[in-house]
């Protein structure tokens, strides 16, 4: 092997990690893995396992639900004081149903196109979790203290709308501990959701690139400002042309 494919060897994994380094990661719903602590929510109890199906029909999860009969907490919620407890839930005697809402801009949403997204979560037990009224994952009994990771597929990331969004999630009772910590995450490059300055002239051919509203390249060439809907920037001014 020669002394310069032997450089470009060791300097391979040099350029992944560095990479991997400049990625960033955003919480949009912090769990207390995440470093942030409690997070506020709102929150029901059931009297029994076999209430959560007719609660599922009448679509509690939804983005549309009352919410006026509904408690606010904060969690993670657990029966024991040395598993993530922030609110005290007598998990042993009932259900739970939990709803937490977050906000997206615009701009949140283009780091989610180009990023991986993450739901992570502790639970005890059986969880059900849905995003916006759709359900997107289940699971059967517990994982102790250890967390779950679902990385969401294109069709999840779509779920995820600017403005007002809801994670809610369902427990059932059990004979023993009780617990729920989760959270939602998006890992991204910043340089894949930059927008490229242009000159005060949109047509500058050194300039060329425009951008749609979610931050994705739609076109290069010269173009006008009346001849695509996106996003240039001049003058040092983001201009948003709908």
């Amino acid at each position: 092997m020669s002394p310069k494919h032997l450089l470009l060897l060791l300097l391979l994994p040099l350029a992944t990690a560095v990479r991997s380094a400049d990625d960033v990661t955003e919480y949009f719903l912090d769990t207390v893995d995440s470093g942030e602590g409690s997070w506020p929510c709102l929150f029901y109890e059931l009297n029994y396992n076999t209430d959560i199906a007719p609660a599922e029909r009448a679509k509690w999860y939804g983005a549309d639900e009352d919410e006026s009969y509904w408690r606010e907490g904060r969690g993670p919620f657990s029966i024991d004081g040395e598993k993530f407890l922030v609110t005290h839930w007598q998990s042993t005697v009932h259900p739970i149903l939990i709803r937490r809402h977050f906000t997206l801009t615009a701009e949140d949403l283009a780091k989610i196109e180009v990023g991986v997204v993450n739901m992570t979560y502790s639970y005890d037990e059986n969880p059900t979790f849905w995003l916006n009224g759709t359900r997107i994952a289940t699971a059967t009994g517990w994982n102790d203290n250890n967390y779950a990771n679902l990385r969401f597929t294109n069709t999840r990331k779509k779920l995820l709308v600017e403005g007002d969004n809801v994670l809610c999630v369902s427990l059932h009772q059990g004979s023993g501990g009780g617990h729920i910590d989760y959270g939602l995450s998006v890992t991204y490059d910043p340089t894949r959701t930059a927008i490229n300055e242009i000159g005060e002239n949109p047509g500058d051919k050194d300039n060329d690139a425009w951008y749609d509203l979610s931050g994705r390249r739609i076109t290069n060439g010269p173009l006008t400002k009346d001849k695509v809907h996106g996003i240039y920037i001049t003058q040092g001014k983001k201009i948003v042309r709908h």
